[in-house]
């Protein structure tokens, strides 16, 4: 009778226990909740991603706003979402002055930057000296004017569902 201490099985013959599945985390997430979006009017977003490649740059756009449509708090029309526009900052930051009103910023509901919603009511204070614009004309700003100049600037429109009567 021996009374050597049992042999571990070899790794080809251990068994492996079950793992349970994971659900994948959402990297890209939209706003906490529908800030001044209605339903039944339409809602503009600017997305700004530091990409160089522009198909790179629109693919990123394209999951910030549907994260955007999944996490904003309202049931939108996603087939209703459209690309408005795109341009790089460099070009935006040509002709952008510090604002003195709302300005460009007063068309938009939702800009997202640095991977962060800002919306109005919820960005930045205005400078001290802002030229009595409102602190959402300067998130604007700031957020074109720091953006790297191969950054690409998205505008997007999208319908929030009118509520059933």
């Amino acid at each position: 009778m021996s009374h050597d201490a049992p042999q571990q099985p070899r790794r080809s013959e251990q068994r492996r226990s079950p793992q349970l599945p994971r659900s994948a985390p959402h990297p890209k997430h939209g706003p906490s909740g529908p800030g001044r979006m209605a339903p039944g009017r339409r809602t503009t977003v600017m997305v700004v991603v530091d990409r160089e490649e522009a198909e790179q740059a629109l693919r990123e756009s394209m999951e910030w706003v549907q994260a955007f449509e999944r996490d904003c708090g309202l049931v939108l029309d996603t087939d209703a979402t459209e690309l408005y526009g795109v341009a790089l900052a460099v070009d935006l930051k040509d002709s952008l002055q510090p604002p003195r009103d709302g300005s460009v910023a007063d068309y938009l509901d939702f800009i997202c930057v640095d991977g962060r919603w800002l919306e109005p009511g919820h960005c930045p204070a205005a400078p001290p000296d802002s030229n009595g614009a409102p602190a959402w004309a300067w998130a604007y700003y700031e957020s074109v004017m720091g953006a790297p100049d191969h950054a690409y600037c998205t505008i997007w429109d999208l319908m929030p569902l009118p509520v059933a009567a």
